[in-house]
């Protein structure tokens, strides 16, 4: 599970989000309940579904077929999750009827006989699913618990594909159909559908029939041999553009709408470079029979590691110059890891959450640190630790392995998702990759196909380096919190030591202390060569000592490896800050130099020429204005050919703010070069506002982009009412995707507030056609009534116009007669329906 509202850009962070010294909240001081994993009675080992659809009411219409066995003691009854159901018969295979109770969440059922663990039966299950009818609920990781979501069923809203799909985690998968719905159950399955032959199908597992009815409809038949858990089963049902693709012989397929369809391959670009990287690095091939990825439109969450079949939302889909600034590389990486962390091995229960999301975040570090290197990783990094701060300083303090959880979903937050994977690179940092890989392999090996918790994690990490690591585990999974240190370096000359006082106390009270914490010293000297220590802090105050330096430090760093997971303040000068940037190997050393000067705005020449993108970034925010001049030349080559697109921003957006500078000849070489959006968007703004005459050239250019992006910009730029530029308001207003609506709405009235009475008539009845009530979008409808609501003001204002009256009159007619036959329930409580009626 990916939580696409936790994705946040470093680049806007001030770096002292919080009070990294003051208290942490402690909040919750009632005692909670302890959350037991599930205990098994029995064990469903195979489900099949044969299901089909009433568009109409959104009811699911299933026959289920359950495999069953004890689980250890005799079995004369049993009961399963399902939620919402009507239970049309429940029977033995052989169709011997069996009694039942149903009180609408559980389904209890008495067999026929009672059987031994030795014993296999199959029961078979007639029931009609209502998930729009059942209470629903959400979290901010997941919005709705409604399971299985029919979108657009009847075809009313243009803006809508017609589909189905399901969303399982945490335990709503039984809104769809009956099963024992917990994560340590686990179960092979068919799935079979039977949908409108114009409609693609997925589910977990390979399809291995496909048969067109003679109604019209057509059945598919997907099929899972190898066990997973109840809440990774899934199904998707529209009309998907598909790309097929494989890897060693493995089908891949990417599934999206198809105004994307060309751009399927790069966003979902790299799937085979990374199953061959993950792969390789646990030395376990990837264990599923294929890999299908498909985005679906009001997703409730950011993406699901549904077993060979990830469900995305839509906000992945990009064009190649929306993909060129922000690829999916990171969402994709944490899903697919998923199935090795997650779907072959799983959390026994949501206490061991991170089992599965910590797992699946560090895989994002791997992947960047791989293909984009260590900086790239280790700025990643920094950002995850930053927002783990902001929960634990602004929101909760909790055990990374929490048995007192209040509901489920609460666990799917920044402690399972940020620390886990902060606290994974710690161990790997600790016994060292060869190590760290091979328990990873062990893992996986010893408990592929089961559910686990922490301590076994713990005991293939021990069994493969021989080390008792309790000590680590204890603090990190089981503890809370992180450590505060103080630190203060004292060179002896005479003895050629460095002592370093470390002092924990400043960790809150109710955070794990003392910390054990295994350090590596980094001592740079004069000469930029560096020496690496290994220590141990151990106690809340100690004084750890570096013996038989060759010379005085030029600088130290308590955290050499940049790899533990503490707020860290250390006793340094404005020039060892300079010295260790200018030395430092890695990415956090050096960030963590520029934060710690005063005067950071010497190192601006070295940062300009920084190999890190972020690095030139902050290079050009640090040019002092009275020296600005002098870098000019710099500053137009790096906002024409630096090969990151924020860098070229960055510059371009550094000398739009100099005074008299002309940045006419950059714009125009920008319009016409440049692939960045945010980039273009500037610098039309900028020649639009300076040369409005030869805008039209720039609105030919663009106007036709597949992307939406810089639709609002090209509007605010409109210089007259001419019919191409009408021409184009009436269809964006028609058309112009929803995640730019509010912009364009904003944009499209500074346009009309001043034109003439027959454009203003014009942009009524275009408005009031997609307000009209018999259309299907429920947000275009909002935003076209609202427009007709200012027109009208605007209007008002021409009280000596009798022209602008009539219209106004006309106008006010079309807004009553749109509210009072409106019957979408999102727009008839709303003011602007109910003032009118």
């Amino acid at each position: 599970m990916h939580n696409h509202e936790e994705e946040e850009d470093m680049e806007n962070y001030t770096f002292e989000p919080i009070d990294v010294y003051g208290d942490s909240l402690e909040l919750d001081t009632l005692p909670r309940v302890y959350q037991s994993s599930a205990t098994m009675r029995y064990d469903i080992l195979h489900t099949k579904l044969d299901l089909r659809f009433d568009w109409k009411r959104s009811h699911v219409l299933g026959l289920a077929t359950l495999q069953i066995k004890p689980y250890f003691y005799n079995l004369d009854s049993l009961t399963l999750d399902a939620v919402g159901f009507d239970i049309h018969h429940v029977n033995l295979s052989s169709g011997k009827p069996l009694s039942y109770r149903y009180d609408g969440n559980n389904l209890t059922i008495r067999l026929d006989k009672t059987y031994t663990r030795k014993d296999t039966f199959h029961i078979t299950i007639d029931y009609t699913a209502k998930p729009d009818e059942n209470p629903i609920s959400g979290s901010d990781a997941i919005t709705s618990d409604k399971g299985l979501f029919f979108i657009n069923p009847l075809g009313k809203d243009p803006d809508l594909p017609t589909q189905i799909w399901t969303q399982g985690e945490t335990e709503y998968n039984s809104r769809w159909f009956p099963t024992f719905d917990k994560p340590n159950e686990r179960f092979s399955q068919e799935i079979i559908l039977t949908v409108e032959d114009k409609y693609k199908t997925l589910s977990n597992g390979v399809l291995v029939r496909s048969t067109k009815n003679e109604d019209g409809t057509r059945t598919d038949h997907w099929e899972q041999k190898i066990p997973h858990a109840t809440y990774l089963a899934m199904i998707a049902i529209g009309d998907f553009h598909v790309e097929n693709d494989t890897w060693n012989n493995l089908p891949l397929s990417y599934m999206v709408d198809h105004q994307y369809g060309k751009y399927a391959k790069d966003i979902f670009k790299h799937t085979p470079e990374m199953l061959t990287f993950f792969s390789n690095i646990l030395n376990y091939p990837y264990p599923w029979d294929k890999y299908s990825q498909v985005v679906v439109r009001e997703y409730v969450s950011g993406a699901m590691e549904n077993t060979g079949a990830v469900v995305f939302g839509d906000f992945v889909q990009k064009t190649a110059k929306e993909l060129a600034d922000e690829p999916n590389d990171d969402i994709i990486a944490h899903e697919m890891f998923h199935h090795w962390f997650g779907d072959l091995v799983t959390c026994e229960d949501w206490s061991n959450l991170t089992l599965n999301e910590g797992f699946a975040n560090y895989a994002e570090y791997l992947w960047t640190e791989y293909k984009y290197g260590r900086d790239h990783a280790d700025f990643s990094r920094l950002t995850s630790a930053y927002q783990y701060f902001d929960e634990i300083y602004y929101s909760k303090t909790r055990p990374l392995i929490d048995y007192y959880y209040k509901t489920k979903e609460a666990m799917f937050d920044r402690h399972s998702y940020n620390k886990g994977a902060l606290v994974l690179h710690m161990l790997r940092k600790y016994v060292g990759d060869d190590a760290f890989f091979t328990s990873l392999n062990r893992y996986l090996t010893q408990h592929a196909g089961t559910a686990v918790e922490v301590d076994e994690l713990r005991m293939a990490f021990e069994d493969t380096t021989g080390e008792d690591l309790q000590w680590f585990f204890n603090q990190w999974f089981l503890g809370k919190g992180h450590p505060h240190l103080q630190v203060n370096y004292a060179y002896d000359a005479d003895a050629h030591t460095l002592n370093i006082d470390i002092d924990q106390t400043e960790t809150p009270d109710h955070f794990t202390t003392p910390f054990i914490l295994p350090v590596e010293v980094a001592v740079f000297y004069k000469d930029g060569s560096i020496s690496h220590h290994p220590l141990t802090i151990t106690q809340a105050k100690e004084t750890l000592t570096i013996k038989n330096l060759k010379e005085a430090p030029a600088n130290y760093i308590l955290d050499g490896q940049s790899a533990l997971l503490a707020i860290i303040h250390e006793n340094k000068t404005e020039d060892q800050y300079e010295h260790q940037y200018l030395h430092a190997s890695n990415f956090t050393n050096k960030f963590d130099a520029i934060r710690g000067m005063e005067e950071a705005e010497k190192l601006v020449p070295y940062l300009l020429k920084d190999s890190f993108y972020f690095f030139r970034s902050i290079g050009i925010e640090y040019i002092p204005e009275n020296l600005v001049s002098n870098y000019i030349d710099l500053l137009q080559d790096m906002a024409i050919s630096d090969p990151n697109s924020k860098v070229r921003r960055s510059a371009y957006i550094k000398l739009l703010n100099i005074e008299d500078y002309d940045p006419m000849l950059l714009s125009h070489i920008i319009i016409n070069s440049e692939q960045s959006y945010p980039i273009i968007e500037i610098a039309l703004s900028v020649v639009g506002g300076y040369e409005p005459e030869g805008f039209e050239k720039y609105f030919n250019k663009f106007k036709n982009e597949d992307s939406d992006y810089l639709v609002s910009t090209l509007v605010s730029l409109i210089p007259d009412e001419s019919e191409t530029y009408l021409d184009y308001l009436d269809k964006k207003a028609a058309n112009i995707s929803v995640n730019y609506l509010h912009d364009f709405y904003d944009v499209y009235f500074e346009f009309l507030e001043s034109k003439s009475n027959a454009t203003l008539k014009r942009a009524i009845q275009v408005n009031a056609a997609i307000a009209n009530p018999e259309n299907g979008s429920s947000t275009r409808k909002l935003y076209a009534m609202n427009m007709l609501i200012k027109i009208s003001a605007k209007l008002m204002e021409r009280s000596n116009d009798l022209q602008a009256q009539l219209l106004l009159n006309d106008t006010l007619e079309k807004i009553k007669a749109i509210a009072r036959t409106e019957t979408d329930p999102e727009l008839i409580g709303l003011p602007m329906y109910e003032d009118f009626k």
